[in-house]
């Protein structure tokens, strides 16, 4: 007898599957009966537990940004210490990347299905406004480190918060993908690379031992 699974067993089920099938197929590849297919359930299955496929994308989507935000928001309110030098800001900026980077490296079907998402035609004016609301906390923190740091308040945070996360993402993505070799770059340089336009701003220096 084929096992019942419950509800959110399979969404968890269908989620994975559409992940494997955007990582391997882009998503115009992606279709019920491949979804379906790739985790051993029939069609009927998904309208269970979605509206449409389109539903089912946007939901798995917003569950992996979930995730980034929550991690970024729990180290930023778990922050220990006050950040007085730029030695402060600059490790605190390590520890947000490092662990964005490590959560992005650490399931590469997820990865790809997220940032694939981003740049196809799904991604709405809607997702977007949900999405900038859900990163303010990321923004805001920018903005009161900036004052604190004498940035001027004419630097728009939301660009630059959405140039690291954007980047991290796309060089991940890539070496998933292979097109670029994981031996090859230090996940330190990719964070200096990813922060230089803050870092110029902050008037901190990682190059050349200045910090």
């Amino acid at each position: 007898m084929a096992r019942k699974y419950t509800k959110e067993e399979l969404k968890e089920r269908l989620q994975r599957s559409i992940y494997k099938v955007v990582a391997e197929e882009g998503i115009e590849g992606v279709t019920v009966r491949k979804v379906s297919k790739g985790c051993g359930l029939s069609d009927p299955y998904i309208y269970q537990c979605y509206k449409d496929l389109f539903d089912l994308m946007e939901t798995s989507f917003f569950e992996v940004d979930g995730k980034v935000v929550g991690m970024i928001q729990n180290l930023i309110q778990n922050q220990k210490a006050e950040l007085k030098t730029a030695e402060d800001l600059e490790s605190m900026c390590w520890t947000l990347w490092s662990a964005y980077w490590e959560f992005l490296m650490s399931d590469p079907e997820q990865t790809i299905f997220y940032w694939r998402f981003c740049q196809s035609a799904h991604y709405t004016k809607k997702i977007l406004e949900v999405r900038q609301q859900s990163f303010e906390v990321f923004v805001n923190y920018m903005v009161e480190t900036g004052r604190m740091f004498g940035v001027s308040d004419l630097m728009d945070p939301e660009v630059i918060v959405s140039n690291i996360i954007d980047s991290t993402v796309s060089v991940a993505v890539k070496m998933h993908l292979g097109y670029m070799d994981k031996t090859a770059l230090k996940a330190r340089t990719i964070y200096k690379t990813v922060f230089a336009l803050l870092f110029q701003l902050l008037h901190i220096d990682v190059w050349n031992g200045g910090i």
